[in-house]
């Protein structure tokens, strides 16, 4: 399922699997890993053991109304730059369906690990979740390292020369495109039906919106990469415009937020990301490296 100008080096689209994440997993393990080159991507119509991040289950319906991709990269970066790649596929999608949704009363941006969401102009008009207020989930990123046995290879900070030296990563999207509200798995979460980006019950239509947001998105990609590459990993290197990008999108800084992290909760105002979050507090300023974030009320 190809067209003229796809972003993608190989696209395959299966009815129904249980994840793209393991099926992908498991070709690059295998005597297949050549035949799925950097950019390659396959995705289903449906899934049925769709996961997101920490293993937890990604919930989508039957009826193909998501948008379930994954897509091998091979970066030319230092392994130890890929921490930057959930942001990175975040922006991407963020910016495929930005357009969608600029004439509604919603603004798209990332939220700190890996989450697309949308954001409506007038707080009010939306009931506010707990851990969530107005904001509303509409996309998962999910970033997996592959490793090949025996492990071995390249230094963490040395660039790679070719493709095929490079760190293969399955880089998971999920994109919630037609659901109804009462389809979709959690109060926080939305959908581009829900926002007002599609219409009720004209399949054909999403359909079409699916394969736009699909193909904006391998675009954007290529061209994230491509800056990202460019500075050797480092989003601040060069004149710092990838690094100003990605917090530009980041709904999470300048937010009070509590952190459930591995080794428990942390809270404070979110301040950065490098690509670890930043969190300032009177104890001063600490990196956490993974976790879950939930706003904090002001005055709470």
């Amino acid at each position: 399922m190809t067209s003229g100008g796809t972003p993608f080096s190989r696209l395959d689209t299966v009815p129904v699997t249980g994840s793209t994440q393991d099926d992908l997993r498991a070709a690059l393990l295998g005597p297949e890993c050549g035949a799925w080159p950097h950019l390659s991507a396959l995705r289903a119509l449906r899934q049925t053991a769709g996961r997101g991040r920490s293993g937890r289950a990604w919930v989508t319906p039957d009826d193909g109304s998501a948008l379930l991709v994954s897509v091998v990269l091979r970066p030319l970066v230092p392994v130890e730059r890929l921490g930057w790649l959930p942001l990175l596929g975040g922006l991407a999608v963020r910016d495929a369906v930005a357009p969608l949704v600029e004439d509604l009363p919603w603004r798209v941006g990332t939220k700190w690990p890996n989450d697309v969401v949308a954001l409506p102009d007038d707080p009010a008009a939306v009931p506010a979740v707990p851990g969530w207020d107005d904001t509303r989930k509409i996309a998962g990123v999910l970033s997996e390292l592959v490793v090949p046995e025996p492990a071995g290879g390249l230094a963490p900070d040395a660039v790679p020369s070719d493709r095929d030296q490079a760190p293969m990563v399955i880089l998971g999207i999920g994109v919630n495109i037609g659901q109804e509200a009462e389809d979709l798995p959690v109060a926080w979460a939305g959908s581009l039906r829900t926002l007002g980006a599609v219409g009720a019950g004209d399949a054909a239509a999403r359909e079409d919106v699916t394969e736009a947001v699909l193909a904006a998105t391998g675009h954007h990609l290529v061209r994230l990469i491509g800056q990202w590459e460019e500075v050797g990993g480092d989003v601040d290197a060069g004149d710092g415009a990838l690094g100003r990008r990605l917090r530009a999108a980041l709904t999470t800084l300048g937010k009070r937020v509590s952190v459930q992290a591995p080794d428990g909760e942390l809270s404070g105002l979110a301040v950065d990301v490098t690509p670890a979050l930043v969190l300032r507090n009177q104890d001063g300023d600490t990196e956490v490296r993974a976790g879950d974030v939930t706003l904090v009320r002001v005055g709470k």
